[in-house]
């Protein structure tokens, strides 16, 4: 974004109590950062209650130097928006919210930890809406993540815009191809939620015996006891289960896999977002498998960038990944573009090229 003489940028301020380390924020910190902006944090730790939060949010900003700021409402923070708002308007700057996901669609559609009709149901929903419609812009992961913003919270969609999520690329960068073994070696990793749809890897699994394929599961989370039950009968050659991976350590874990496994969830979620693993295994440089959807279509194509199976179908799974183990050509060539692909248009300063145009086209400068 060019200055004119004299029209200094605006500083952004990241507002709430969110995780600075979580994917989305370092990728666009750091990508706002090479991009040249100013980038300030008025952040309070993520456990605190709003009765506490707020105040010492409030103290924070008030302790900031002054000037033209934009407020940036990172990831899951729907809570602190009103704050923001308030305080936005008071010191005339703008505000931009990134929910990353809505809470209604999170809570009740995905996980199903709050009943449809209850009172939390009704609060969550309500949350979405207020929170969504404060901000001078709106982000979402995907065009399809935008629009059920605008059909469920009655949203002005001139309000909304799509910025992609990315990779790290100074944690996922481009690494060589682990040596051929004759068995295909196979990852998922990630919290086990209903999105990850993690009961369909397990019976693809039980398809695959004794076809040379292994899985390794990395990860814990919601669903994780019941799909361990579900694989009790699987030999750990086919099938093992291993604790979480620090994040540091994801890309190491990333390139002793041929394959990596995507999301395969049956929820409306799975339509609507892009995980950040179908990212940073393409940025790896390894072939990935994910559910087809509506979201994946924006960007990647089927057989070129990656593969897609059917949501929650674990025969057209287990098809794909015999077709990956029998054909390396076509393993290598979904990792060499779909890498490509991510590296060149979706790296952080990439990003944030986006979201700098987007400030100018709101005239949020």
């Amino acid at each position: 974004m060019n200055n004119r003489a004299g029209d200094k940028r605006a500083e952004i301020v990241f507002f709430g109590g969110f995780d600075p380390h979580y994917p989305r924020n370092a990728i666009l910190r750091k990508g706002m950062t090479r991009c040249g902006m100013a980038v300030e944090e008025c952040r309070v730790g993520l456990k605190r209650k709003v009765t506490t939060r707020y105040p010492a949010l409030l103290w924070k900003y008030l302790r900031l130097a002054g000037g033209r700021k934009i407020l940036f409402v990172p990831d899951f923070r729907h809570k602190d928006v009103p704050l923001a708002w308030s305080l936005a308007r008071l010191g005339g700057h703008k505000l931009i919210f990134d929910p990353l996901v809505s809470r209604y669609e999170t809570r009740v559609l995905d996980r199903g930890d709050i009943s449809e009709g209850t009172p939390q149901s009704w609060h969550n929903r309500n949350l979405d809406r207020l929170s969504m419609r404060l901000p001078d812009l709106v982000l979402a992961d995907t065009d399809i993540h935008a629009s059920y913003y605008a059909r469920e919270f009655d949203l002005p969609e001139n309000k909304l815009r799509t910025l992609r999520i990315g990779f790290d690329d100074d944690i996922f960068g481009e690494r060589r191809l682990p040596p051929e073994t004759g068995t295909l070696k196979v990852l998922f990793y990630g919290s086990f939620l209903p999105l990850h749809g993690i009961d369909t890897i397990v019976d693809a699994a039980r398809r695959l015996r004794g076809e040379r394929i292994n899985f390794r599961i990395f990860g814990s989370g919601q669903t994780y006891r019941q799909v361990e039950e579900r694989a009790k009968e699987l030999s750990p050659k086919l099938l093992s289960f291993h604790p979480p991976m620090a994040y540091r350590d994801l890309s190491r874990l990333i390139a002793e896999a041929d394959v990596v496994l995507g999301i395969f969830g049956t929820t409306l979620k799975t339509q609507m977002v892009i995980p950040n693993k179908v990212f940073q295994a393409l940025a790896v440089g390894r072939a990935l498998i994910t559910a087809d959807s509506p979201a994946v279509k924006e960007i990647f194509r089927d057989g070129e960038h990656l593969l897609t199976v059917p949501p929650g179908d674990p025969t057209a799974l287990a098809e794909a990944l015999r077709i990956l183990r029998d054909d390396a050509e076509l393993r290598k060539g979904l990792a060499r573009e779909g890498g490509v692909l991510v590296r060149e248009e979706y790296n952080p300063r990439r990003v944030a090229e986006r979201l700098i145009g987007l400030l100018r086209e709101f005239d949020i400068r």
